[in-house]
């Protein structure tokens, strides 16, 4: 059996956050949940996910802020931006992997996701 692939969900809607963890279980991913881009760098000492799915507004460390403290560190996992407020200019700026806006369709979430983590060895932009 092959090792499941692990998603970071960083997100300070908790609601937000369970439903993406329920759903991504299912599909057969493991989650890493994060409030904020400050619990989110403290969990990646525990080892880079897969992929990371990304709110652009929260508390304490945005998702801006993360993107670029985490690529600093040469962390290079694939970013997808999820946000209710200019997720693919953000994405585009940022240069993260794909944009999402909310509200979001999961079954297209999934879709995005499956197909950034099947070329995550391409570079990043979307």
């Amino acid at each position: 059996m092959l090792p499941r692939e692990q998603i970071m969900v960083v997100d300070d809607d908790a609601g937000i956050r369970a439903t993406l963890a329920e759903v991504l279980d299912e599909e057969g991913y493991d989650v890493v949940q994060a409030q904020d881009g400050s619990q989110a760098l403290g969990l990646l000492a525990a080892g880079e996910p897969s992929a990371i799915i990304l709110d652009l507004n929260m508390p304490v460390m945005d998702g801006p802020t993360f993107y670029r403290a985490l690529r600093a560190r040469g962390i290079l996992v694939p970013v997808i931006i999820l946000s209710a407020i200019n997720a693919v200019r953000a994405a585009r700026e940022l240069g993260a992997t794909a944009a999402i806006n909310k509200p979001f369709d999961i079954d297209g979430l999934l879709a995005t996701l499956g197909a950034v983590l099947h070329t995550k060895g391409n570079a990043p932009g979307i």
